[in-house]
């Protein structure tokens, strides 16, 4: 039989094994102490381990628990990083939306060194041992409203099977988590994360393991680079700096992230590169993500599968409707959109401001059109006003635009005269040529315009005038009043009216939010009593309607509650809202 000391010394070079392998495969600066300093994401590990990468993925609670604020689903993800030798590396997490921005999450990541042949002598029968390390995670996370930023806490439980000996302790985590959005362009995050800083004792053999605290400060910038209808292209970078054990190390991340969809990934981290890709297909993603370390190519998989949050059945039903009318209709402002970008790059901006145009007044919620729209005004305004453009072709096309669009239909058709001189006639500009000949034969229309024009500035006075004196409803319904005015009466200005009419209906709907005070039924401001306005209550009770089915509760409560401000005797608003404080309490 063999000694005890005998049954040390395998221990202590199976344990020396296990760790050295890990650090290398993990780490890569042999350094690392802690099997799980390495977070198990899949989806992070592409992004060269950057925590912000994962914001999506319920593995992230290893690296900061606050991330789970963030999630607009439930979800549960599966793992496994094939390693070398047997070693591999296996995890599952969830994450669960308990109420408003609560969410409880857990996971499981195990850590083993496959099977390995021993022999007590060498005439002994062989033994297959193996060695595993656990750790158990349960995480909360929540918001703190007034510093707008995410907290998270993690309880684990490190467990070590050794074969001969097994030993186990806690350890408690912390994290937080801030985003700033500047002028709905770029958008950063930044997070904090302690692992460890709290923990118990953890003796395998007779010495006490450390196990070490590891601070991490991460970030990311996320810029758009291709307008689709509803969404952007996104390129994200990432750069995570983590302290441990008395080092500091720098990790950095790009990514590529095609219509909230699909994503390209690549990484760095100490001595390592990687590369990764995701999926999105109905509610799961997959990622594959490859490590090109110095020893060997590891691989890694990931699933991830997502759910929407608990719901009314009944209300539900009429949410889906509401959304899915919303989905057909919106297929054909895509298609319009398409042919506008065809506009757009072929320079044919006259019939592309004119396609925006109507995008925009027909789907006001979504920015990509507008984003167009400004650049091409914009961009006539600079080339018309510019000095150091030698190319008159396109001189005078801005300046014909510029005078079109300012009713100034004398001087664009002699813009459009001179630009034929220089790069001879166009479809598009003999449409709109002829457009403007019909304007100069009925010369009354110009007089229709400025009287159009003034009706639209009265309007638009008389709503910003019941604004500035905090009659909310008063001025909604002006700026509704404008909005369908400039809708029937088709003039050069009646964009600008229109976005100007929206702005204010925003503003005035947020500052009616601020006073909602719902609890069995609406109270009635004296400012706002026998000002019902049962056409704008049913527009914001579908509003909140499809918010509901995309699982945007919180707005969808603020829509069915301004719906019973401006008509309090909206059942079907005042059901929506039982129901929906009902199965959010439950």
């Amino acid at each position: 039989m063999q000694n005890p000391h005998n049954k040390i010394a395998t221990l202590i070079i199976s344990l020396v094994i296990i760790v050295t392998n890990i650090q290398l495969s993990f780490g890569g600066s042999g350094r690392r102490k802690h099997f799980f300093s390495h977070g198990s994401s899949v989806a992070a590990f592409g992004s060269g381990e950057s925590l912000f990468s994962a914001y999506n993925d319920p593995a992230s609670l290893q690296y900061n628990p606050s991330l789970m604020v963030f999630f607009t689903e439930n979800a549960i993800s599966l793992s496994r990083f094939n390693l070398f030798e047997g070693t591999s590396y296996n995890s599952g997490s969830a994450a669960v939306g308990l109420e408003k921005k609560i969410f409880l999450g857990i996971s499981v990541s195990n850590l083993s060194s496959g099977n390995t042949e021993t022999r007590e002598t060498v005439y002994s029968p062989e033994k297959i041992i193996s060695v595993n390390t656990w750790d158990y995670i349960l995480s909360v996370a929540g918001y703190i409203d007034f510093l707008s930023i995410a907290y998270g806490v993690n309880i684990k439980y490190l467990y070590y099977d050794l074969y001969f000996n097994k030993s186990g302790t806690y350890t408690v985590d912390c994290g937080f988590m801030k985003n700033v959005n500047i002028n709905d362009i770029l958008k950063i995050k930044f997070g904090i994360s302690v692992q460890n800083f709290v923990s118990g004792e953890l003796k395998v053999d007779s010495e006490k393991d450390e196990i070490p605290a590891i601070c991490r400060l991460s970030s990311a910038f996320i810029l758009p680079t291709y307008y689709r209808f509803k969404s952007k292209d996104t390129i994200n970078i990432y750069a995570d700096l983590k302290y441990e054990d008395g080092f500091a190390d720098f990790y950095g991340g790009l990514a590529y992230i095609i219509a909230d969809k699909y994503a390209l990934r690549t990484g760095y981290y100490p001595q390592h590169f990687t590369c990764g890709i995701g999926i999105d297909f109905y509610f799961f993603t997959i990622d594959y993500a490859a490590d090109f370390s110095e020893i060997n190519l590891i691989n890694r998989f990931g699933l991830t599968y997502r759910w929407r949050f608990k719901k009314s059945n009944n209300l539900l039903k009429e949410a889906q409707d509401a959304l899915n009318k919303e989905k057909i209709s919106s297929k054909k402002a895509e298609q319009k959109f398409k042919e506008t970008k065809c506009f757009y790059n072929k320079k044919e901006y006259l019939r592309a401001t004119e396609m925006l145009s109507d995008i925009i007044m027909s789907y006001p919620d979504y920015e990509s059109p507008r984003h167009f729209y400004k650049g091409i005004v914009s961009m006539m305004k600079k080339t018309a006003d510019s000095r150091d453009e030698l190319d008159f072709g396109k001189i005078t096309y801005a300046r014909a635009y510029n005078a079109y669009y300012s009713a100034d239909y004398k001087e664009a058709l002699n813009e459009w005269k001179k630009y034929i001189g220089f790069k001879g006639t166009t479809e598009e500009i003999k449409e709109y040529s002829k457009k403007i000949d019909t304007v100069l034969k009925f010369i009354e229309l110009e007089n229709k315009e400025k009287e159009l024009n003034e009706q639209a500035k009265k309007i638009l006075e008389d709503g910003i005038e019941k604004y500035n004196l905090r009659k909310w409803i008063q001025c909604i319904k002006r700026m509704e009043k404008l909005e369908n005015f400039v809708s029937k009466n088709n003039f050069s200005k009646a964009i600008e009216y229109y976005s100007k009419a929206k702005e204010y209906i925003d503003k005035s709907v947020a500052e009616l939010s601020k006073s909602i005070c719902i609890e069995k039924d609406v109270h009635v401001q004296p400012e706002e009593q026998f000002e019902y306005d049962e056409i704008t209550a049913e527009k914001k009770y579908t509003e909140g309607l499809v918010l509901y089915a995309q699982g945007k509760y919180y707005r969808a409560e603020r829509a069915w509650e301004l719906t019973l401000r401006l008509n309090p005797r909206h059942q079907k608003a005042k059901i929506a809202l039982h129901k929906l404080k009902n199965s959010t309490e439950n």
